[in-house]
């Protein structure tokens, strides 16, 4: 994938399933429509890159996806790293295995983010750890739709 690959000009069809990859967890957010919110949805506990590219295709199976958003991890200065680089071929590979247009986001302070509202609602230690990265895939959902002009969003 090149800088094209978060190019706003792209149809984008719903539901959109929203990605924040770790190294040991991928947690998964959706949205049905432009004009709702991104829901936090669960937290899948990373296995092997063959498995979770499967895991990956089966999700936009079985839920109709229409496309993903993946949070792309840049150093704070906004450059990529070797995270990012690899970022861009596990997008590029859910991409081709799942068949749905794949766009990077900016993800820079997520999961900062997504910590300090799970705090705000109280929920701490293991349970927040549990959310974190689901709750950091709908934030990177939510930039994603504020970012994309209104008037390109397809159906779905």
């Amino acid at each position: 994938m090149t800088e094209a690959e978060t190019d706003r000009r792209d149809v984008v069809s719903f539901p959109l399933l929203g990605m924040d990859v770790s190294a040991s967890r991928i947690g998964l957010a959706i949205v049905d429509h432009p004009d709702t919110p991104p829901q936090p949805w669960f937290t899948y506990h990373r296995t092997t890159r063959a498995r979770d590219l499967e895991q990956c295709t089966a999700w936009i199976t079985r839920y109709h996806i229409g496309g993903v958003v993946m949070g792309l991890p840049l150093n704070m200065d906004g450059t990529p790293g070797s995270r990012a680089q690899w970022m861009r071929r596990f997008a590029r590979d859910v991409q081709e295995a799942g068949g749905v247009q794949v766009f990077l986001q900016d993800e820079r302070l997520s999961t900062v983010e997504a910590e300090e509202m799970l705090a705000a609602q109280g929920v701490t230690g293991p349970a927040a750890s549990e959310r974190v990265d689901a709750v950091a895939a709908a934030l990177i959902l939510q930039r994603f739709l504020q970012e994309h002009a209104r008037g390109q969003f397809g159906g779905g």
